[in-house]
């Protein structure tokens, strides 16, 4: 049987799709395969649920959305099993979907879009007057029944120039009110987001320094220009309005991307990961050695790197000695090359260390799965040993980043780099690595860095395991 999917809620409801596929991502992130209004559905997470055939059976999985999943009115926590006309609900107060087991045969797409809404009665009103007539044009006929073609003439171009009038006069109304209905939407989606801001910044305060301290300025800056946009409503221009209505738009874009950001278990990330993160010495002449960052990818010692780390930026260097050594160890490990990539900034090195080495938690491969503004947590060794090390001991860095622009063969982020954090690991909110850092742009100070996608490691992988 496929799943046909309808919302019955909400500002998408009425539409309804039938889906083949095994996995249907649901939720108001533009890459989701059943998508909710990002703008008005807010009880829906970006990445809010997946319905899943396994077997015969269809399944509802909650993604660890905020609100949390209900089907038939009881919240899950676990997979559960899908019946024919099954209701689920994202959130308490969050829009409904039906769930409808069709046939194989059944054509997969829309089968009904989203219902559109109806005129208002103002605007009803309005189009029943206009389907009557006017009293002028009343006037007008009367008028050419007594007088002569001059008064006719002279009739027809007040007519003419009374109905420009109402047109003109209906026209202001009717963008003023699409003004207003916009304005007041905005604002009703910018409280859901200070609100929901205020829970991030109390969640964050004496978790990760500066965090906190971001958020709470992003949020005093969509605050002052909430009360500007109220004012200007009042006392301002139409061009004021406009203008302090797209300030505030791009500041509650910002700060609701800061907020996605704000829930993502980075102390969690961490505490998975950083153990098989290590420091790495590189050296290709008595006095030149340079650090980086590498990390585990096979319990049997199998890391990765960046090939300009291993073979110099023109990709012919041989280096004399590498050393590396794992977060939170004081012992330091000789390394050897064992793979670079061809066309990737990567390369791959092994160490022999008895019982094996920790490693990364899993690469994500799919690209895709990024969006810009989707959170990202880094972890490795900026500045090298310049930063301290608590004594002999190999301590990582970390820091929160989001994702800036996503193609094929990079992954552009919105971050810190500097010397020493080539090779650092890049972590999704799930834990999962979906890049390795090279470089950045030099005028950005550091704050704009370029990874490439794991969809690269796995292809070394595969190559060097052959």
């Amino acid at each position: 049987m496929k799943a046909q999917l309808k919302i019955l809620t909400g500002a998408r409801a009425g539409y309804a799709e039938v889906f083949s596929k095994r996995y249907i991502g649901i939720g108001r992130h533009p890459a989701s395969d059943l998508k909710f209004d990002p703008r008005h559905d807010l009880d829906v997470s970006a990445r809010h649920a997946a319905v899943m055939k396994q077997g015969e059976h269809w399944y509802v999985r909650d993604l660890g959305s905020r609100n949390g999943t209900l089907v038939n009115g009881h919240a899950i926590k676990r997979d559960t099993r899908l019946a024919d006309t099954d209701q689920v609900r994202f959130g308490p107060e969050g829009p409904v979907m039906e769930v409808r087991l069709v046939a194989e045969g059944t054509p997969d797409g829309v089968v009904a879009p989203a219902t559109r809404p109806q005129p208002s009665p103002v605007a009803a009103a309005a189009s029943t007057q206009a389907r009557r007539g006017s009293t002028t044009e009343r006037i007008r006929v009367e008028v050419v029944r007594q007088t002569r073609k001059l008064r006719t003439v002279i009739a027809g171009l007040a007519v003419s120039f009374a109905v420009v009038a109402a047109v003109f006069v209906y026209q202001n109304w009717r963008q003023g009110q699409e003004r207003e209905r916009e304005v007041a939407a905005l604002q009703a989606r910018t409280d859901s987001i200070v609100r929901a801001a205020d829970d991030a910044v109390r969640a964050l305060e004496g978790q990760i320094e500066g965090f906190a301290d971001a958020l709470q300025r992003s949020r005093g800056e969509v605050t002052s220009l909430q009360a500007q946009l109220t004012q200007a409503q009042q006392t301002g221009s139409a061009e004021d309005v406009e203008a302090l209505r797209r300030q505030l738009a791009d500041a509650t874009q910002a700060l609701y991307y800061q907020q996605i950001a704000a829930r993502v278990d980075y102390g969690g990330i961490v505490a998975v990961n950083q153990g098989a993160v290590a420091l790495v010495w590189v050296e290709f002449a008595q006095s030149e050695v340079h650090t980086a960052t590498a990390f585990a990818v096979r319990s049997d010692g199998v890391l990765v790197t960046n090939r300009h780390v291993v073979a110099g930026d023109d990709g012919t260097r041989r280096p004399r000695r590498i050393a590396v050594r794992f977060a939170d160890s004081e012992q330091t490990w000789r390394a050897t090359v064992l793979a670079v990539a061809p066309d990737a900034d990567l390369a791959l090195l092994k160490v022999d260390i008895r019982g094996g080495v920790p490693t990364v938690h899993n690469l994500n491969a799919r690209p895709d799965t990024l969006a810009p503004g989707d959170p990202l947590a880094l972890i490795g060794f900026p500045m090298g040993t310049d930063l301290p090390m608590s004594g002999g001991y190999a301590r990582t860095s970390f820091w929160a980043a989001s994702t800036s622009k996503v193609l094929e063969d990079v992954i552009q982020i919105d971050g810190y780099g500097a010397h020493g954090a080539s090779g650092s690991p890049v972590f999704d909110q799930g834990g999962e690595v979906v890049a390795v850092v090279y470089g950045g742009q030099p005028e950005s100070a550091g704050r704009v860095v370029y990874a490439v996608p794991s969809s690269a490691v796995l292809q070394l992988l595969d190559i060097f395991s052959r």
